[in-house]
């Protein structure tokens, strides 16, 4: 196991994180407020790409009705994981929500449960006042990159002097966005839901320098071994954003880099370092039609390849 990805898993439950990287010899560590947490071997003392390193948006709705169908539908084209809990089968089920870790029970079964959730973006829009004001409770006490709850600025205020009164400091009740949404003049449950998904963008995309990082393939790279692939740097119109990353391993790969020409170069390079041995690789392509791989993305990337897998920290 490698026990530097398992300690940056670990770390993102806590917040952002800065990842220090000497892209010429791959040596790589993260860090918090100066001191340092975990490094992949060597801690990079001269590093020339400084990024701060958040989790991908992970939604977790509590609701299904007409304006979390319409959410997830959006979340849904944009990729994101979704879980959703609601007392109501009939509404909550795989027919209309395919794509998310689905929960059926009352509130109050719902509400005890803890869910294995890194820095969860926690969207209230319940059928019931008070099942949205133990929604909030809930999300309040466990840590969330971003909490929204829906209704009228007068049923917000009074939520939240209820818990206000129950003892939750302030920061926490200020930080919460409600009314939810960007004030666009919303009416319909999709457009209330585009103003929803406005917001938490506005939130995930606010900070600059940062880049994000999916819980689900540190687990990975923290148990299998294999080639990491990572965008470390673009211009124009690459298919995703710096601080992309997958696994190759000589059998499988494991999230994208953003698929076509550039992904299957990488692959390719990256199982050739499997069988040659190399460990560190790092790679400039030209995306535009006349480049090296012939995309027509129109822009350029720079991929940082090392090997992982074994004990290194």
């Amino acid at each position: 196991m490698n026990s530097y990805y398992q300690r940056f898993m670990e770390a993102l439950t806590s917040g952002a994180v800065e990842r220090r990287t000497d892209t010429a010899s791959g040596a790589e560590a993260i860090y918090r407020n100066g001191c340092l947490i975990a490094a992949d071997g060597k801690e990079p003392l001269s590093p020339d790409l400084i990024e701060t390193v958040k989790t991908e948006p992970h939604l977790f709705l509590f609701g299904a009705g007409h304006i979390a169908k319409a959410l997830y539908d959006i979340a849904g084209l944009m990729g994101m994981r979704m879980t959703v809990v609601d007392d109501r089968p009939e509404l909550l089920n795989a027919e209309r929500f395919p794509l998310a870790e689905r929960h059926v029970a009352p509130y109050e079964t719902l509400l005890a449960r803890e869910y294995s959730i890194i820095s969860p973006y926690w969207v209230i829009f319940t059928h019931g006042h008070s099942f949205d004001t133990g929604c909030l409770r809930y999300a309040l006490r466990h840590q969330g990159a971003y909490t929204g709850m829906i209704g009228s600025a007068a049923k917000a205020e009074r939520t939240l002097n209820d818990l206000r009164n129950e003892g939750f400091p302030e920061d926490k009740l200020r930080a919460v966005h409600t009314p939810i949404g960007i004030n666009i003049g919303a009416e319909t449950p999709e457009e209330i839901a585009v103003s929803i998904m406005a917001e938490i963008i506005s939130v995930y995309r606010g900070e600059k320098n940062t880049v994000s990082a999916d819980p689900a393939l540190l687990r990975e790279l923290s148990e299998r071994e294999g080639i990491v692939v990572r965008i470390i740097s673009k211009k124009g119109s690459a298919p995703r954003a710096q601080g992309a990353m997958m696994l190759v391993t000589e059998s499988d790969t494991f999230s994208t880099i953003g698929g076509g020409a550039l992904e299957q170069m990488a692959i390719a390079e990256a199982r050739e370092m499997l069988k040659d041995g190399r460990n560190v690789l790092k790679k400039h392509s030209d995306l535009s039609a006349g480049g090296d791989i012939g995309m027509v993305c129109g822009g350029n990337a720079d991929l940082l390849f090392k090997r992982t897998g074994s004990e290194r920290s």
